[in-house]
């Protein structure tokens, strides 16, 4: 780990703090390294808690929906509005469990359905006049909520890209730079030399799971 190397150093900061070059170099790996850290929890806080919210949201919406969608699709029956009716068909699941595109559409038909014989609705189904607004107001803001899942994933990936580019100059600087400063005072300071090599080891270890600092970018 990165980790492993700052630590490590920032510890042993007497061996080093009197070679400018080795000072210089550090502090921008230090830098780097700090950097990759909030990366990487800007990347993950980018999506935390959205699509929950969304599948909440997405759920309450839904029964109101329905609930006025059959109304509606009764009162079409009776008076033989064929346009209104084709204009309702759907499938429940649409709602709850379709496609972002196919679910939105489906709670915007409704919608428009809604506002356009909301006399009829309060008149003769017992639909108030909030739960018109109501629908009318989930309808944006699901709307608005399945936009903002969008822009939390492409928010992600540019997150992602960024922290492929940080370990790459991270991995840079070690191997062109620090390495090579530890190697130029390993004979005055053997111990430091060596507890390093250690550490850098470390840098080193690929495993399966990419963690901050294994030398590779995160999962998108």
């Amino acid at each position: 780990m990165y980790k492993a190397v700052q630590s490590f150093c920032t510890s042993n900061e007497t061996v080093w703090n009197s070679i400018p070059a080795f000072v210089t170099v550090y502090g921008q790996f230090n830098a780097k390294v700090t950097l990759l850290d909030q990366l990487i929890e800007a990347q993950d806080r980018s999506t935390l808690g959205v699509k929950d919210v969304k599948d909440q949201e997405r759920e309450q919406t839904a029964g109101l929906a329905l609930k006025i969608a059959n109304a509606l699709r009764v009162f079409g029956k009776e008076i033989g509005n064929k346009s209104l009716l084709a204009h309702l068909h759907f499938r429940e699941s649409e709602l709850y469990q379709g496609a972002s595109a196919t679910t939105i559409q489906c709670l915007k038909r409704v919608k428009d359905a809604a506002v356009q014989y909301s006399t009829v609705l309060i008149a003769d189904f017992s639909i108030s006049q909030s739960q018109l607004d109501d629908l009318v107001q989930r309808v944006d803001h699901i709307e608005a909520a399945f936009g903002s899942t969008r822009d939390a994933i492409v928010n992600r990936g540019k997150a992602t890209e960024l922290i492929r580019k940080t370990i790459a100059e991270i991995d840079d600087l070690l191997k062109r730079e620090l390495d090579l400063l530890v190697e130029f005072i390993k004979d005055s300071a053997g111990d430091f030399a060596q507890g390093y090599k250690l550490a850098r080891g470390v840098v080193d270890l690929h495993g399966k799971k990419h963690k901050t600092g294994d030398g590779d970018a995160p999962a998108a």
